[in-house]
């Protein structure tokens, strides 16, 4: 096992990997919207926990990226989610923003609690803005966080070959779908 990972254990004496989905753009970039389908609701209660049809996790869920509510709020709110979600509940699936703003720094965000005390951080990263009027500089953006060390990057891009908004939305999410059936076997 790689020394820069740690484990949770839990009651089973089993090792269960904690890990955090980060659906990844800026503001109207369809994170939220793509949370609520995928997850078939609008709201996300603390201390319960969701799932999305098709992949083998349930996630603690945060709609609001720290784009929305800023650096210490989102922070704060997804310690106070994490705090009382129910025992087994490792994982947590959020909307986030890469920026590098001096008071919402996304690596800041990533390297301290409570995202330093998960095993992996997968960050998705939605390339296109929803109107194709922005593209996400996804090498900037690995080059800024890569020296967070659990991070993992995918690229959502499924969306280029579409043009209604409708198959936008169902390429994106099943490619989303896709991965995390890879992460959750």
């Amino acid at each position: 096992m790689d020394c820069n990972v740690r484990r949770k254990e839990i009651d089973s004496g089993t090792e269960v990997m904690k890990r955090a989905i980060l659906l990844t753009g800026f503001n109207n970039w369809g994170k939220t919207t793509h949370i609520y389908n995928m997850f078939g609701r609008t709201r996300f209660y603390q201390g319960s926990t969701y799932s999305i049809p098709g992949v083998n996790a349930s996630f603690t869920v945060e709609s609001h990226s720290n784009d929305d509510v800023g650096e210490v709020r989102f922070v704060k709110t997804v310690k106070s989610k994490i705090s009382k979600a129910p025992q087994r509940a490792n994982d947590i699936f959020c909307a986030f923003c890469p920026t590098r703003e001096r008071g919402n720094d996304s690596r800041r965000i990533l390297s301290g609690k409570p995202f330093s005390s998960f095993d992996e951080i997968h960050l998705l990263l939605l390339k296109y803005k929803w109107d194709f009027h922005a593209e996400l500089r996804i090498k900037e953006i690995e080059a800024h966080l890569s020296l967070v060390s659990n991070m993992r990057f995918f690229t959502v891009a499924a969306d280029v070959a579409h043009s209604s908004d409708a198959q936008r939305c169902q390429a994106r999410e099943a490619q989303i779908v896709s991965y995390l059936q890879r992460v959750y076997p």
